[in-house]
């Protein structure tokens, strides 16, 4: 037992939790911001300013996803060899300290093309620690908090983390955002911008490392053959159909999620302070709605809060269609169902992996479901660069080819979304016994101001619902 335990682990549950729940908190704050400062649209502004087009842009974006498949041969040793906490300390230092070269890579001398090819490589490595610390911290933590508190503590995470996230966004697309766009003007601010979220990065290891050791902490008497770590959990039908689910999802979710900043920048022509705000409305929805989310999924199960967020985030290239040059408002609409969308999403998939992974396995299982998922995500912009490249005919995409490639995200989402069905969850309800129980709260006071969309909206949808638990009962029983 951690030396730490004894100052955690007190005589007050209550205390010793709060004191859990603050260190977890601080560490995703700090992690929050490092990948906010060192990614999304100012990753994707950076490697434009150094001329990167549609197909290195795919690449940039498919690193930090595709460098999980290195989780299944890293579970086989983490499983064996035990030691998770110091696992996931040294992933979240190497990862986090090499951003700390960015900065370097944006202000040094040298052929655009070299210091975007350096990026690239720096990405890459940074990416592959980062998979260590996901898949260690993570079953680290699942054996730490008990199963019944976990939908709640990922939410209070996300919340809390996602509010500070979007602050530190803002702040640093202010300074990014200036008259003159020229690339030897923006690279100093962007190396600022990366070395801040590298520093705030590694100063949260200082509360991971704070957190106490699993209780379950063992190394296994015998070696398991790596054959069967990687098979194991493609063996296990149900938790097959749920990495079959995870991959096409992913790979429709990265199908465009990096071209959609270049869109906003270019066809759009918002600025960068634009771009963030219009971010900070999804991240904030997502941080305020995470922890409510949680709770419907330990009550009701994960998979009918997960359905729920994919159904929601299914609709956002229909939305992205109806932009323009000169009518960007339906990115708000967008920004909206992704925020409710993936809030419930995020809270409930990682969760539903521990579910459906056995204890003695979850780090197998675990990299399984982040390596596949990952590569699949990790794959979809690279094709998608590809084909955007081949469509182009000139040196950046037209709105025509920006709309075929949101009308192909459309039809993988909507053919992901039919999957979960099929994936039995231990104890989980159906969407329809969800929405059901819901709708009967439309008569509390707290529903008085939006009576007319109760009664005339969410009503209408628990009894479709309804229809649905009756006609289709998979949804919540083995098959």
């Amino acid at each position: 037992m951690s030396s730490r335990e004894p100052r955690l682990w007190t005589n007050d549950p209550r205390a010793s939790w709060r004191r859990v729940g603050q260190l977890v908190d601080a560490n995703a704050i700090a992690q929050t911001v490092a990948s906010q400062l060192a990614g999304g649209v100012f990753l994707t502004g950076f490697a434009l300013a150094l001329g990167a087009g549609s197909l290195a842009i795919g690449v940039i974006a498919a690193i930090p996803l595709a460098a999980k498949i290195a989780q299944l041969v890293l579970s086989w040793w983490i499983e064996r060899a035990g030691h998770w906490a110091e696992w996931a300390i040294w992933g979240a230092v190497t990862s986090r300290g090499l951003l700390l070269s960015v900065p370097v890579i944006a202000l040094a001398h040298g052929e655009p093309r070299a210091r975007l090819d350096l990026l690239v490589v720096v990405l890459t490595l940074s990416a592959l620690a980062a998979s260590v610390y996901e898949l260690s911290v993570l079953t680290w933590l699942a054996e730490l908090i008990p199963e019944p508190l976990r939908g709640v503590f990922w939410g209070r995470r996300g919340r809390n983390a996602g509010v500070i996230g979007i602050a530190a966004s803002i702040a640093a697309s202010l300074l990014v955002d200036h008259d003159d766009r020229g690339a030897n003007a923006l690279l100093p601010r962007f190396a600022l911008v990366f070395g801040i979220g590298a520093v705030v990065g590694l100063l949260g290891v200082y509360f991971l490392a704070s957190l106490p050791r699993p209780r379950r902490e063992h190394t296994r008497d015998t070696a398991i053959p790596l054959r069967e770590v990687l098979r194991a959990p493609l063996h296990d039908a149900n938790f097959r159909r749920f990495v079959l689910f995870s991959a096409l999802w992913s790979f429709a979710a990265g199908w465009m999620a990096p071209f959609y900043m270049v869109f906003m920048l270019r066809q759009l022509g918002l600025s960068f302070l634009q771009v963030t705000l219009l971010t900070s409305l999804t991240n904030m929805l997502m941080a305020l709605s995470q922890t409510h989310w949680g709770r419907l999924g330990d009550h009701f199960g994960t998979k009918p809060v997960l359905r729920i967020g994919a159904y929601l985030i299914a609709l956002t290239p229909l939305a992205w269609l109806a932009t323009a040059p000169g009518r960007a408002w339906p990115v708000i609409v967008v920004q909206v169902l992704s925020g409710f969308g993936w809030s419930a999403f995020h809270v409930s998939s990682s969760n539903l992996a521990l579910k459906l992974a056995p204890v003695q396995r979850r780090p197998s299982y675990l990299a399984s479901f982040g390596a596949l998922s990952g590569l699949a995500e990790g794959a979809a912009p690279v094709i998608a660069g590809a084909v955007l490249s081949a469509l182009g005919s000139g040196a950046a995409p037209t709105m025509l080819e920006y709309r075929v490639m949101m009308i192909t995200q459309f039809v993988l989402f909507a053919i992901a979304t039919a999957l979960p069905r099929w994936i039995v969850e231990p104890g989980g309800q159906a969407v329809g016994h969800l929405l059901r129980v819901m709708g009967r709260f439309r008569a509390m006071d707290a529903s008085r101001p939006v009576a007319m969309l109760f009664d005339h909206g969410y009503t209408h949808l628990a009894r479709v619902a309804d229809l649905i638990a009756r006609e289709f009962p998979r949804d919540a029983e083995p098959i």
